[in-house]
């Protein structure tokens, strides 16, 4: 090895450390980036759909919600102690939407990136592992946890 290659070979290294760790960054940013969309959209679809059933005949303050930054509980009026929970794991960038009572719900939902990598997805089943790609399907995850709540099976 001649010294000229020595010392292209060193910096094509240090070259390659720094795209590697700034790579690495850039899925991490994007994978949280996700994560935080997929908590606003969960939150934001649970308080449309509830807020239109509240205000259909017959229905009025059918349900209530609360959200936090640890998490959210969705239930019934005049049953605040039963309901959903949804479970949200920043390190594992997951949300776990639970219920027992009328019906048993489980469904999880986990960020991930997309095949190219760059971009997030967001996958899903009623099975941890049997997940699905849900994007754009967030609204049919809560209509069936709304219904199960409710006691019918969909």
């Amino acid at each position: 090895m001649s010294e000229r290659s020595k010392k292209l070979a060193h910096y094509i290294r240090r070259a390659k450390e720094r795209q590697s760790t700034t790579t690495q960054n850039n899925r991490v940013d994007l994978l949280d980036k996700g994560f935080a969309f997929l908590k606003i959209d969960l939150e934001r679809e649970f308080h449309n759909q509830i807020n239109d059933v509240n205000h259909e005949p017959g229905c009025v303050g059918t349900f209530g919600c609360a959200f936090s930054s640890q998490g959210a509980r969705v239930f019934k009026v005049r049953d605040e102690e039963g309901g959903l929970t949804i479970d949200f794991n920043p390190d594992e960038r997951t949300a776990e939407i639970k219920g027992k009572e009328p019906i048993n719900f489980y469904y999880f939902i986990q960020t991930k990136l997309a095949k190219d990598e760059t971009k997030w997805c967001c996958v899903g089943g009623e099975k941890r592992t049997e997940l699905a790609p849900i994007n754009c399907k967030l609204d049919i995850v809560v209509e069936q946890a709304l219904l199960a709540l409710c006691g019918i099976d969909a």
